[in-house]
């Protein structure tokens, strides 16, 4: 059996650095994967490949590394060594039940980055990613506070209520981190209920698509690829509610960082076939565009909702070129 191209460049992934240009994250292996799962052509994934990597950092060129890495990296590759040991002797499944329950409660870390990247990296079992995005995850937690009350409304019924008890806050410069930190200082954030008091995987992604859907807003657009990783580490997961839980929250304050985009009902798009989609996701050098739709293809598969097609088919018509 033929090797498959991710397997054949995985060992290039260490290669570069997590971030590069301000702290933007390093898409890489992700979006290989999604384009690959898609069918694209050797062809294509050596021009994503030569196209995407042009902007990206070598590890090795420490004087180009930006101010979180420099800060920050040196302990995130000692901690991926001593979790690269661990993979190896405990095993994947060992480590993920030991180190999910707390990183839980940070989901939201590099606005879903760590959680996107581990559930790529579980995918495709690849020790040396797993052991990274585990670290990274560790350095970047982001806790959000207590999750509260529960309260018997739909999620986004919910999202709105919060939203208008604070306000269209805007908050200042800084990355999405700085911004989700800010909003949980909020008096209102914490005090009014945010928590369906009735939680499954379905409304929260549905919740989520539908969110983006209203808002196009990208921060958001983070969220639903968001929704599909979690989906994939829900077997490495003692209590999902409550990692559901903790994924809504950081869904909600993601949504107040971003200054709580207005919502409004859109006209249903046209619904190209998910054939063109992908065929236009292969020819694509856009990693948000290839994980987003990536991601909503395999939740439309799982939950068989229109939203997740609906979305894809938008974002598709936003470019009527590959970028």
């Amino acid at each position: 059996m033929s090797q498959s191209y991710y397997s054949q460049i995985a060992d290039t992934f260490q290669d570069y650095a997590i971030t590069y240009n301000h702290r933007l994250f390093n898409h890489f292996p992700m979006s290989i994967v999604a384009l690959e799962r898609f069918g694209a052509t050797n062809e294509q994934l050596e021009a994503f490949r030569e196209y995407y990597c042009e902007r990206l950092v070598l590890s090795s060129d420490t004087e180009n590394h930006c101010e979180m890495q420099s800060a920050e990296l040196s302990d995130i590759e000692q901690q991926s060594d001593a979790l690269h040991q661990r993979l190896e002797t405990e095993g994947i499944e060992s480590v993920l039940k030991a180190k999910l329950p707390q990183l839980l409660t940070g989901i939201g870390a590099g606005n879903f980055y760590a959680l996107n990247r581990l559930a790529y990296a579980v995918s495709q079992q690849n020790l040396s990613d797993i052991a990274i995005s585990l670290a990274l995850w560790q350095a970047l937690h982001l806790p959000l506070g207590e999750l509260g009350e529960t309260c018997l409304k739909r999620p986004t019924s919910l999202l709105r209520g919060v939203s208008k008890s604070i306000g269209h806050i805007r908050f200042g410069a800084g990355n999405t981190t700085e911004r989700m930190t800010s909003v949980t200082t909020l008096i209102d954030y914490q005090t009014t209920p945010h928590q369906p008091e009735v939680i499954d995987f379905e409304s929260i992604a549905n919740a989520a698509a539908t969110i983006y859907k209203m808002s196009g807003d990208f921060t958001m657009l983070h969220s639903v690829t968001a929704c599909y990783s979690f989906s994939q580490l829900t077997p490495y997961m003692e209590d999902e509610v409550t990692g559901l839980r903790h994924l809504w929250q950081a869904i909600v304050v993601a949504y107040l960082s971003a200054g709580s985009p207005s919502m409004t009902n859109t006209e249903k798009p046209e619904l190209l076939p998910w054939q063109e989609i992908v065929k236009f996701c292969c020819a694509s050098h856009n990693e948000h565009l290839i994980e987003l739709c990536y991601a909503c293809q395999q939740l439309d598969n799982m939950l068989e909702k229109d939203v997740f097609h609906q979305v894809a088919a938008h974002y598709v018509t936003l470019y009527s070129e590959p970028a």
